[in-house]
């Protein structure tokens, strides 16, 4: 009997493990990016460096360059770098976005302006599962 119970509770804990997680599928425009969602939040507070796949743009790099060039207002004078880092959350949303290099507020405000309108980004996957990231970027403006 002790047994048949052990085998039961062993079996309705794997059966809960396994329903911490949907699979995803993230679609913008014709660009689509699948992983694990953890509905677990408590798993939400790290963030991911070393990611199997990284926080990307949709459509990549090209799309993101072809975006910049449209929206990022270009009448500064002068060049100057300007870094950045941001997060890209499990859900694909930009927040924290720190200047990391010495340039000129007002560059740094029309970046996170542009980073603004670019909408929700893919979130970096690891081990399958949608994960919070840091994103670095350098901008000549």
């Amino acid at each position: 009997m002790r047994r048949l119970i052990l085998l039961l509770l062993l079996l309705s804990s794997l059966h809960t493990f396994s329903q911490t997680y949907k699979d995803t599928i993230f679609s913008v425009r014709e660009f689509t990016c699948s992983c694990k969602y953890n509905l677990n939040s408590e798993d939400d507070k790290g963030i991911f460096d070393l990611d199997e796949k990284k926080a990307h743009y949709p459509g990549g790099e090209d799309e993101w360059k072809k975006f910049v060039r449209k929206n990022l207002d270009k009448g500064f004078k002068g060049k100057d770098k300007v870094e950045l880092r941001f997060k890209v959350d499990k859900n694909g949303d930009l927040s924290g976005y720190e200047l990391m290099s010495r340039s000129p507020a007002q560059k740094f405000q029309e970046i996170v302006r542009v980073l603004k309108l670019s909408g929700k980004w893919f979130p970096s996957v690891q081990k399958g599962y949608c994960v919070n990231s840091i994103v670095w970027l350098t901008f000549e403006l």
